[in-house]
């Protein structure tokens, strides 16, 4: 079936089509066509790729599959998902289990406010709906951390609600294929995607039309250089027809954020300083080496290294010396251990980390929590791996310490 062309344009007319397979909805309401969601649903049954979460109609393994997934990359989570169900099978077991460990099981996979905020929601399923998840949109909605993308895609793969999830990838696809060029994140343009998948998602099984859609996003409809060569919706995509489809959506490049920070790695009869709460507007819960921030301003005078070469080098090991004296340490940095990497959303992230030794006449101590002074203790490295861990800290155990994080973990 072939789509009606027209000009550019930002209302996705394009997309009404006639004939019998449009005959049903209202007249004049753009909708996907029919041909097009059979020639994607036959592609994603043919292409997709073989996901854990995809073998199982459980709504609390598909839910947590879907929080995990948020700003996660598919290859990150499957190191993760697995063992976080054997941990906790069930929903009642996550939500009778204290936060420190719900944390350390989710270590590595980043954005902490999402493990905590499910083990929150699980604690209300089991309070409030006899430990079963909600199957309404409107239920789920109004479960802690659940927002209007991962309410749908849980609703729509675990119970049939015929809601569509709107994420990056389809955005990008649902306006590429109607032409849309205005910013897909604004309220009318969302509602306008939603109105287009209606009738799709009333015909089919709304999980398979949302993963699809996804999938085809992740692999083939991709921001930059989209494989169109490739595409089952290619002859209906108004967007390529016109030769646009790299401007769609329009570009909203987003400032990424150099970092630096600078850690010491404090080791006294086998056993290393860890922190917790010194940096608790990025890494609140969670257990770190003790780390100068440049984010937050670095040192007691509120200012961050600064210089060029190897005198930035010195005064930044000479503000970490300050830093952990601030603390109540008083400590020997010695020579870099080497430098970890590692990334957010709109930050790329390089820490310096540093031998230390505990200065003679403070050997052995252990600081006990004073009001706004962070959370200490020491640990062996196997102590540490049961730790609900920052993303700096496991890349320091592992790749400078060489610890290994896949040896099994006796739960605390």
């Amino acid at each position: 079936m072939e789509m009606a062309r027209t000009a550019p344009s930002n209302n996705g007319q394009a997309l009404a089509v006639g004939g019998a397979a449009a005959s049903t909805e209202p007249a004049g309401q753009p909708t996907l066509p029919a041909d097009l969601v059979e020639e994607m649903l036959s592609w994603y049954a043919g292409m997709s790729r073989d996901l854990p979460w995809r073998r199982t109609r459980d709504p609390y393994a598909i839910l947590v599959s879907e929080i995990m997934l948020q700003q996660t990359r598919v290859e990150t989570v499957l190191g993760r998902y697995e063992s976080f169900l054997e941990r906790f099978p069930t929903i009642a077991e996550l939500a009778a289990a204290p936060l420190d460990d719900v944390l350390a099981e989710w270590s590595g996979l980043g954005y902490y406010r999402r493990p905590r905020h499910l083990h929150a929601l699980a604690n209300a399923v089991v309070d409030h709906h006899g430990g079963e998840i909600p199957d309404t949109l409107e239920e789920l909605l109004a479960l802690p951390g659940l927002g209007p993308y991962t309410a749908a895609a849980v609703g729509s793969i675990a119970f049939g609600i015929p809601a569509l999830s709107i994420d990056g990838n389809v955005r990008r696809i649902m306006c590429r294929l109607a032409g849309i060029e205005d910013d897909p994140k604004r309220a009318p343009v969302r509602r306008r995607l939603e109105a287009i998948a209606a009738a799709a998602m009333r015909r089919h099984p709304p999980g398979e039309v949302n993963q699809a859609i996804m999938e085809l996003g992740a692999r083939v409809c991709t921001p930059r250089s989209p494989s169109c060569d490739e595409c089952p919706c290619s002859s209906y995509c108004e967007a390529h027809a016109l030769g646009i489809e790299e401007l769609i959506p329009p570009s909203s490049r987003r400032y990424v954020k150099a970092v630096t920070e600078y850690a010491a790695v404090i080791e006294d009869d086998g056993r290393f300083l860890l922190l917790r709460g010194q940096r608790p507007s990025l890494v609140a819960d969670m257990w770190e080496f003790p780390t100068l921030d440049s984010r937050l301003g670095g040192t007691s005078s509120g200012n961050p290294a600064g210089g060029q070469g190897s005198n930035r080098s010195r005064s930044s090991k000479t503000d970490l010396g300050r830093y952990l004296r601030d603390l109540g340490w008083r400590v020997r940095l010695g020579p870099k251990l080497g430098e970890i990497r590692h990334g957010m959303t709109n930050r790329r992230i390089s820490c310096q980390v540093y031998e230390a030794k505990l200065a003679s006449d403070t050997r052995g101590v252990c600081r006990e929590p004073d009001p706004g002074t962070p959370e200490s203790g020491w640990f062996t490295v196997e102590e540490a791996i049961a730790l609900p861990l920052a993303a700096s800290a496991r890349k320091t155990l592992t790749a400078l310490l060489h610890a290994d994080l896949t040896a099994p973990q006796t739960p605390r």
